[in-house]
């Protein structure tokens, strides 16, 4: 049996339930699947994967439904471990008809928000955010707070997430716009009495004709002129109010024109000014964790960071960054009114035509999404990301204080760059140092928050491998570490990297297999081109200045340093242990002393042979011997033992 199609729809319609959600298709009985796909039409729309019980798992939008819905069943190695668990548990596949693929991105989150499917990546609405609505559909529009945002004639600002920073903005503007706030204006018309609010100055009285319904309208439109961020723009159109106000000697209404210009401009003096290329723009970081992420959002209007609004999505798993921030803004701005004519994000998100066009939808002019281009908007999209990373920390009950700073950039900027489901705070390096094959030896470096960790540096002898052989005894060196991690002995890092290249890393990997590190992100760094090599075979060049490298670029280069160190010092202590080894008579602990008290073999062979006697346990004969064995004094007498 065929899905029954809910034919061509739209987020709103007669079918829709009272409560305002969306009406989805009716679950069809189970069929074969396979009919089910063949099915499917050709052309633009949105599916729906339901289990056994009918319950939602999956909402996807569709350019071609046919072809894009028979993609999710492929080989397992293709599709990955998610997508294998979720078409497990498909039941049932139906689907919504649009006409163009914008359609089906509108339709897609308006579902995604309404019915919170597990397999997708969505908004975290433990509660809906006010929205600032203003009843322009009336007379004598009136402000409140709304939870909910519909298309009822009203004009809607939000949602405010920072909820306490939005009282506070309309406690200080209340004086500004004194706009209505009764509930009946009609039975204060007609009993033609002025209510409390007039009285202390917080409404205009037009419903005892106080101000005429011109003036409090055009006061409204300034007032929403000011929460679209055209705040400089308002305090000019008050200013030649203020003018024409003098001109006619009103002198009266000057001065509230000048209070009102002044608590105006003390506004603008608490917001940050920014310098950005277009006139309104929203920039975008976004922080990823395991299965969540956070979402920023600087909302700049004329050229003033004029809010913050924080998102958390859920559902985020393997996702790419590309596609975390492409399903958040079809998410975040398909329910506003509030959309920019610039959207600034950090990488390119996926389909960004396709979002630009919905964007560009409902919003006054085209709207572009576009990745930083100056200094500035790229410190504003640090500044997004950081917060969306300090605010992830926290909610996992970690310290903040790790991505402050310079390490704090370097740590963002590599999780960024390789997609790390977390900013590594532990990053551990391992290096190889040797001589023609001799006095192999392995070091391994840990940076903590961006600094050398020295309490959980590493010396490591290779006792294994015979010759010259890097990728053996980097194997060797990682797989005696994971088995210190197995035992509880060292905490496992965030982030490895292995100096070198393609064979280098894949010693390392295959050295953790069936270790708790198997799943531990690796990483090869090789010199030549400062090339990041992936598990994966692929590699990634970061810029030469990207604080990321930097990181990599120190760990890489201490490792080296301590490796190299090492080695220096079991070539030195082999040169001065083989020649007194050799010398009959002369044992560990009468080489320890000789050492102590000369402090070199170089100072013992230059030592006369009375004074290599004095050494407690030495004596003239045996000091005889030492200096015949080092070239030095020739014994008394050419005697020996």
């Amino acid at each position: 049996m065929a899905p029954r199609p809910a034919g061509r729809s739209s987020p709103v319609g007669s079918d829709n339930p009272p409560d305002g959600g969306l009406a989805l298709p009716e679950p069809v009985p189970n069929a074969d699947l396979a009919e089910q796909l063949a099915a499917l039409p050709d052309q633009p729309g949105v599916y729906v994967f339901r289990d056994a019980r009918g319950d939602v798992l999956y909402v996807g939008k569709a350019k071609r439904l046919a072809q894009r819905v028979r993609s999710h069943f492929q080989d397992p190695d293709v599709v990955g471990p998610k997508q294998v668990a979720l078409i497990r548990k498909v039941h049932d596949v139906e689907y919504i008809a649009v006409e163009s693929e914008i359609d089906a991105l509108i339709l897609e989150a308006t579902l995604v928000r309404e019915q919170q499917p597990p397999y997708n990546i969505r908004l975290k609405d433990d509660k809906r955010y006010p929205y600032v609505r203003i009843s322009m559909e009336e007379e004598y529009p009136r402000l409140t707070l709304v939870r909910r945002h519909q298309r009822d004639g009203a004009r809607y600002f939000g949602p405010y997430t920072e909820v306490k920073s939005l009282r506070q903005l309309l406690r200080l503007t209340r004086t500004i716009f004194p706009l209505r706030s009764c509930l009946d204006i009609d039975a204060h018309i007609a009993a033609r009495r002025e209510c409390l609010d007039f009285h202390i100055g917080r409404c205009t009285g037009p419903c005892i004709g106080a101000q005429s319904r011109d003036d409090y309208r055009a006061m409204v439109e300034q007032f929403c002129d000011f929460l679209a961020g055209k705040r400089e723009e308002v305090v000019a159109r008050f200013q030649a109010l203020l003018e024409v106000a003098s001109t006619r000697r009103d002198y009266e209404r000057a001065a509230k024109l000048r209070d009102q210009i002044r608590r105006l401009e003390s506004i603008l003096a608490r917001q940050r000014m920014v310098d950005v290329s277009s006139a309104s723009a929203d920039v975008l970081g976004v922080a990823r964790g395991d299965q969540e992420a956070c979402a920023v959002v600087l909302r700049i209007r004329e050229r003033r960071v004029v809010s913050r609004d924080v998102r958390w999505l859920r559902g985020v798993g393997a996702a790419s960054d590309a596609e975390i921030s492409s399903a958040f803004v079809g998410l975040y701005y398909a329910p506003t009114d509030s959309i920019p004519e610039t959207l600034v994000v950090e990488g390119d998100p996926a389909e960004r035509i396709l979002l630009e066009s919905f964007l560009s939808r409902d919003a006054a002019s085209p709207v572009r999404i576009r990745a930083p281009r100056d200094p500035a908007e790229r410190l504003l999209a640090r500044t997004a990301r950081r917060n969306a990373a300090m605010l992830l920390a926290r909610a996992r009950g970690e310290s903040a204080r790790s991505l402050t700073g310079a390490a704090g950039e370097e740590a963002l900027d590599l999780q960024r760059a390789l997609g790390l489901p977390r900013p590594p705070r532990r990053l551990r390096c391992f290096d190889v140092s040797n001589l023609q094959g001799t006095h192999v030896v392995a070091s391994m470096v840990t940076f903590l928050d961006g600094r050398p960790a020295k309490s959980e540096y590493r010396r490591i002898r290779i006792r294994t491998v015979e010759g010259q052989d890097d990728f053996a005894s980097l194997a060797e060196a990682v797989r005696r570490h994971a088995a210190r991690v197995e035992q509880g002995l060292l905490a496992p890092a965030d982030l490895y990297v292995i100096d070198g290249g393609v064979g280098q890393l894949g010693a390392a990997r295959g050295a953790v297999r069936g270790t708790p590190l198997e799943g531990a992100v690796f990483l090869g760094l090789a010199k030549r081109f400062e090339e990041i090599v992936r598990s994966d075979g692929g590699a990634l060049r970061l810029p030469r200045r990207s604080p990321g490298l930097r990181l990599l670029q120190r760990a890489r280069d201490e490792a080296h340093r301590f490796a190299i160190a090492y080695h220096r010092s079991l070539r030195g202590r082999a040169a001065r242990a083989s020649q007194l080894d050799d010398i009959h008579g002369l044992g560990p602990r009468r080489r320890a002393l000789l050492l102590g008290r000369f402090g070199s073999v170089a100072r013992i062979r230059g030592a006369s042979v009375q004074a290599i006697a004095e050494v407690p346990g030495i004596g003239p004969r045996v000091a005889a011997r030492i200096a015949a064995a080092l070239g030095g004094e020739s014994a008394p007498d050419g005697g020996s033992a």
